[in-house]
């Protein structure tokens, strides 16, 4: 499975980053100081669709992924980018 985070794009949305998988499956994630974070699936164009739920986020990882340290390293980064 391929990914690519993106943060640029997700920030002109108000998101933390943008997060491609397999190229189909686009995710936006929006960080906060104090609160949890939230998932959003949504379209390349930035539009969003609905929010998921984390475990929604963790089906769709498990699967797409080739293996358990790719899901590892994508949900390590889960965290990254701006917070709200």
């Amino acid at each position: 499975m391929g990914y690519e985070i993106d943060f640029p794009s997700a920030e002109k949305i108000g998101c933390s980053f943008r997060l491609i998988v397999a190229d189909r499956v686009i995710i936006y994630v929006k960080n906060f100081a104090s609160k949890p974070t939230r998932f959003y699936a949504g379209e390349k164009d930035g539009t969003i669709n609905k929010e998921i739920t984390k475990a929604e986020l963790d089906t769709w990882l498990n699967i797409l992924a080739d293996n358990e340290a790719e899901i590892s390293e994508i949900q390590g980064k889960l965290s990254l980018g701006k917070k709200y």
